[in-house]
C-alpha cells in the first residue's frame, strides 16, 4: 500500500516539478563548485545580443538575430617588487552581428583594443600594446537538440617583449569545429577542437591544438524569466619549434583556461556575470625571479535592457589581474548598444 502511494505521488505534476527543480539545483551546485572563473559562451550563446561566442556551435542556440556594438575604457598599473613601474590606459571597440540564412546560424565579430603606457623605463615581462580580433562562425541545428559549427578566427597582437622596448607583432589563425547537444530541455553539453597557427617577425612559426569542453543549464523560455549558467575548460599541451636561421625558438607553454558565465533575465532586464581564469605553465627567469606559472583572472558584471524586439542597451564593470614576476591590476567600464530583430 505504501509503495502504491509513493508511485501515485510521482505522477502528480507538482511532485514532478519539484523533482526537476531539485535536480536542477543540484546540477547548479556542482557547476559552481567546479567553476573558478570564466567568460562563457562556449556551449550556448549569451542572452546578451552583443556578447560574442567562442565555439561556433553555440551560434545555433541564439534566440534572435541581433546587431550590437560596445566601447570600453579602463586603466591599470603594474607592480614589481611592491613598487609601481607602469601606469596604463586601455580603450577599445567591438561589434557583433548574428543572423540566419535558411537553416544556418551565422555570427561575425570584430574588436580592437589599444593600451597607452606611462613609464620611466621598460622592464622584462610581456605587455600588450594593441590587439585586433576577427571571428566568423557558422552553425547548423538539427531537431532542436543538436548544433554543429565551423569557425575561423584571426588575431593580431603587438606586444612589448623585453627590457629594451622591442615590440613585435604576432599573427594567429584559428580553425575551429564544435558540437553542442541539448538534453532534458535544460542541459547542454559541448565539445570543440581548435587548430592554431602562429607567425611573427622574431621567432619561427608554431602550430598547436586546443581542446574545449563545457556544460550549461538554461531554465525558462524566451519572453519570460530565464536563468542560465555555463562552465567550460580549454586545454592545450606545450609545443616547441626550434630556431631556424635568424629566427629564434618559439614555444607555446601548457595552458588551461576555465570560464564561467551566469545570467538572470526577468522583465526585460538581464543581470550577467562572466569570469575567466588562465594558467600558463612556464619555467623562466624574469626580472631576476624564477617564474613557474603565469596567472590571469578577468571578471565582468553588468546590467542590460533587452526587449523582445528593438533597441537594447546596458553596461559592464570589468576587473583583471595578471601575476608573473610582476602584478598587474586593471579596471574598466564598458557600454553596449544593440538592436534585436
Amino acid at each position: 500500500m505504501d509503495a502504491q502511494v509513493n508511485l501515485d505521488q510521482t505522477k502528480d505534476p507538482t511532485m514532478k516539478i519539484a523533482m526537476i527543480g531539485s535536480k536542477a539545483l543540484l546540477f547548479l551546485g556542482v557547476l559552481l563548485l567546479w567553476a573558478n572563473c570564466g567568460f562563457g559562451q562556449v556551449v550556448t550563446s549569451s542572452m546578451d545580443p552583443t556578447q560574442s561566442i567562442l565555439m561556433p556551435s553555440a551560434a545555433g542556440w541564439r534566440e534572435k538575430p541581433a546587431a550590437g556594438i560596445g566601447y570600453h575604457e579602463g586603466s591599470g598599473t603594474r607592480d614589481l617588487n611592491n613598487q609601481e613601474i607602469y601606469q596604463f590606459d586601455i580603450s577599445g571597440l567591438d561589434g557583433n552581428l548574428a543572423f540566419t540564412v535558411g537553416n544556418a546560424f551565422i555570427e561575425m565579430y570584430g574588436s580592437q583594443s589599444t593600451t597607452n603606457v606611462q613609464l620611466d623605463q621598460f622592464y622584462e615581462g610581456q605587455f600588450n600594446l594593441k590587439f585586433n580580433d576577427a571571428r566568423l562562425n557558422i552553425a547548423l541545428a538539427g531537431n532542436d537538440f543538436l548544433t554543429i559549427g565551423l569557425g575561423v578566427r584571426s588575431t593580431e597582437s603587438t606586444d612589448h617583449i623585453d627590457a629594451n622596448y622591442d615590440s613585435e607583432t604576432t599573427d594567429a589563425m584559428r580553425a575551429i569545429g564544435s558540437i553542442s547537444i541539448k538534453a532534458l530541455d535544460m542541459f547542454y553539453f559541448g565539445l570543440g577542437f581548435e587548430r592554431v597557427k602562429e607567425e611573427n617577425t622574431y621567432a619561427v612559426g608554431l602550430t598547436w591544438n586546443n581542446v574545449i569542453s563545457g556544460v550549461a543549464m538554461h531554465l525558462g523560455q524566451p519572453g519570460g524569466t530565464q536563468f542560465k549558467v555555463e562552465y567550460s575548460l580549454a586545454y592545450s599541451e606545450s609545443q616547441v619549434n626550434t630556431l631556424s636561421g635568424d629566427l629564434v625558438e618559439n614555444n607555446h607553454p601548457q595552458t588551461a583556461i576555465s570560464r564561467m558565465s551566469g545570467e538572470l533575465m526577468f522583465s526585460g532586464l538581464l543581470f550577467a556575470f562572466k569570469s575567466e581564469e588562465k594558467k600558463i605553465d612556464v619555467d623562466i627567469v624574469e626580472n631576476g625571479q624564477t617564474v613557474k606559472e603565469i596567472k590571469m583572472v578577468n571578471n565582468q558584471g553588468g546590467v542590460l535592457w533587452i526587449p523582445e524586439n528593438g533597441l537594447s542597451m546596458g553596461f559592464y564593470f570589468l576587473t583583471g589581474t595578471n601575476t608573473a614576476s610582476y602584478d598587474d591590476s586593471i579596471s574598466s567600464f564598458k557600454v553596449k548598444l544593440a538592436y534585436v530583430f
